[in-house]
This record gives structure tokens, C-alpha cells and sequence, in this order.
């Protein structure tokens, strides 16, 4: 199941609804400031990250200027800050059992695309490329995927 957090309604957000939408994926949407993470969430996306904090804190906001964040924080504390103040995180958030985006990347979300689904649009533009540089192959199916899914 892929989840997405948010804190505020941003363009960001809107965008990678629109892009699950359009990808005809599911996806579970919560407002942390309505409800709020518990200290085992917060955990389980920093042990999602690739970089711990520098993927989740948003230093740069206005929530981490005005509660003056430093590095010298433990990772007790920095949990601890994030529960009292979710706002210093980064938005929005989406994540499933292996992977973590935070922000609007159209190259970083397309791991959340399952590996058939990617794998058949792949095929599809290698046969559309194809069709252009040499003409349609007689006796092949329309976009010529079908067999090479069933591998």
C-alpha cells in the first residue's frame, strides 16, 4: 500500500495526486496536522530514508526557523521534535514497504509504479520506435507486448 502525508495543501501535493490518479494507483492520504504520526510512525520513516533527516526535515521551512533545529539533536529528540511539530517535515511524503519520496519528482515517484505496469509502457514506446524507424512488422500484435509480458 503506498502512503502519502501531508501538512498543508501545496502544489506538490496536488501534483503527485493528480500523477497516482493518472497512474490508476491507490493511494492511503493523511493530513498529519489532523492526525497526527505516533513516535513508531516517525520511526518507520526515518528507517525508510535513505538519508535520515536531510529526507525529512524540511530545514529551510519556517517551522524549523522558528523552533531552531541543530544537528547536535539525538535521534530521540529529533522524533520527539517531529511528533511536537510536524510541520518541520518535508511535504508531502509518500512511501510504501520499501521506498520514500518526499516532494513532487516525477523521476523519483515512478518507483512506486509496479514493475509489470512499467515494464508494459516500456515495450510499448520500444515498439512505438520501432514502428517508426523500420514500418509495422506483419503477423505482430498492436504495440508487440504481449508476449514479452507473459515472460
Amino acid at each position: 500500500m503506498i502512503n502519502l502525508y501531508f501538512h498543508t495543501s501545496d502544489p506538490a501535493k496536488r501534483k503527485m495526486l493528480d500523477w497516482f490518479h493518472d497512474q490508476k494507483i491507490d493511494v492511503q492520504i493523511r493530513n498529519i496536522m489532523q492526525k497526527r504520526l505516533t513516535e513508531l510512525e516517525i520511526r518507520h520513516l526515518f528507517l525508510l530514508s535513505d538519508n535520515g533527516s536531510d529526507d525529512l526535515i524540511a530545514v529551510r521551512s519556517k517551522a524549523v526557523q522558528e523552533h531552531v533545529f541543530d544537528k547536535s539533536l539525538t535521534f530521540n529528540q529529533l522524533v520527539i521534535a517531529v511528533y511536537q511539530h510536524p510541520k518541520i517535515l518535508k511535504n508531502p511524503i509518500v512511501f510504501n514497504e520499501q521506498s520514500l519520496v518526499t516532494g513532487f519528482s516525477i523521476e523519483d515517484i515512478g518507483v512506486f509504479v509496479p514493475s509489470k505496469q512499467r515494464k508494459r509502457e516500456r515495450l510499448s514506446l520500444f515498439g512505438k520506435l520501432y514502428t517508426a524507424e523500420f514500418g509495422k512488422v506483419s503477423g505482430s500484435s498492436s504495440t508487440g507486448t504481449d508476449e514479452l509480458l507473459e515472460e
